[in-house]
């Protein structure tokens, strides 16, 4: 492949596919490299919730992230309907949190006071109000007295498939390449350079079949839970690890409630055509991606107790998908230390679809050596991470 791109990104899920439409739309030539399918793996299982943004200046650095990525995720939905003609289902429907424990309800009094403090509005909704705006709440209003309900009306949602398929399109408009089911092995070193990724590719998808690998000026790692696999191989141990979660769609008629009910980790997210997402879970099961009896059981009984009506819906799928958790809950974004022309973006556990506006654009402004909009220092991959001594001349490399 004699091909040279200004930027070469392994990993095809949101993360990547974000970056690339960034640079791309900037004047960049990107490739895309994807194991399997565009999209497929974390991107597409996710609930594609958008929790609100700070409005006041926020100093925590996660905060600055998810502030920037709210403001821009409206404006990208915008680009990428005229781009592409794609509804992506960017709705501003509120949030409903409840609470129904003592416990609950002791975490939603800290939440407010750390809305209040990042200027995110808030409203009280009394049990009446509640069912008055959401009638199917109201089996729930009786069997729990104590239970309270706050509402942020600031909160978003995106449906993650229709996101995916607009930042393809996209990216296929803008002329970035993709090989899908190409999956990156390795790496041609020199010095402190990397020259090219080296990839193997599936046996039954011939028209990759005699591409061994793609050479670049730059290269970006957002593999998600795979990432640090491939960091191996530049003797780079992030701790990113594998953290699965599984899902329950029901189908309705038309949609059952317009806002996200939230009670604690747990959710249910309505969609446009009456489809209505429970989720989710956290499990470190390594690199198992199916589905359990006892959690798809336990959701079921979760949802259909915050919504009975669900109950007489019908299971229109489930699935289970594998999100990249670090061990201190910020990813990784920045330069790869030791190597001046290797980057990552990983490691934004069950934040990747809210977090990736901003992700692409930092990204975008650190490899084109221009002033971030936000300090990348708390990202950085040396904040825990073990570096091993490595020679460029090893071949095993």
């Amino acid at each position: 492949m004699n091909r040279n791109y200004d930027l070469v990104i392994c990993g095809g899920g949101v993360i990547g596919l974000s970056i690339a439409f960034e640079t791309a739309s900037h004047g960049w030539k990107v490739a895309v490299l994807e194991a399997s399918q565009l999209g497929k793996a974390a991107s597409w299982a996710g609930a594609g919730i958008l929790p609100a943004g700070a409005t006041m200046e926020p100093t925590d650095p996660l905060e600055q992230l998810r502030s920037l990525s709210h403001r821009l995720h409206g404006e990208w939905a915008l680009r990428l309907r005229e781009l592409t003609g794609i509804d992506t289902e960017y709705r501003r429907s509120g949030g409903l949190y409840i609470a129904t424990t003592p416990a609950e309800r002791a975490t939603l009094a800290a939440n407010r006071l750390w809305w209040t403090e990042l200027g995110i509005a808030v409203e009280p909704w009394s049990k009446s109000h509640a069912v008055g705006k959401a009638p199917g709440l109201a089996p729930l209003v009786a069997r729990e007295p104590e239970v309270e309900f706050w509402f942020v009306p600031d909160d978003c949602r995106i449906r993650n498939p229709r996101h995916i398929a607009a930042l393809i399109a996209a990216c296929r408009s803008l002329s970035v390449d993709f090989y899908e089911h190409s999956q990156a092995i390795g790496f041609d070193l020199a010095a402190n350079r990397i020259e090219s990724v080296r990839i193997k590719c599936e046996k039954d998808h011939l028209s990759n079949a005699s591409l061994t690998s793609v050479r670049g000026d730059r290269f970006c790692i957002a593999s998600g839970a795979w990432s640090g696999k491939l960091l191996s191989h530049l003797r780079i141990d992030t701790g990113i690890l594998p953290v699965r979660g599984q899902m329950v769609l029901y189908r309705c008629e038309a949609p059952p409630f317009t806002m996200i009910l939230n009670e604690g980790h747990r959710y249910l997210v309505p969609r446009d055509d009456g489809h209505v997402l429970a989720g989710s879970c956290e499990e470190e099961v390594g690199f198992e991606c199916e589905t359990t009896p006892e959690v798809i059981s336990d959701l079921k009984s979760w949802a259909e107790g915050i919504w009975p009506e669900l109950s007489r819906a019908p299971i229109a799928s489930q699935w289970a998908g594998l999100r990249p958790g670090s061990f201190d809950s910020f990813p990784y974004l920045g330069i790869l230390p030791s190597w001046e022309n290797a980057y990552i973006a990983s490691g934004h556990f069950r934040h990747g679809l809210h977090w990736s506006t901003a992700t692409a654009v930092l990204m975008r402004e650190v490899m084109m050596g221009e002033p971030t909009s936000m300090d990348l220092a708390p990202f950085r991959l040396q904040r825990g991470h073990t570096l091993s001594p490595h020679s460029i001349s090893d071949p095993s490399l």
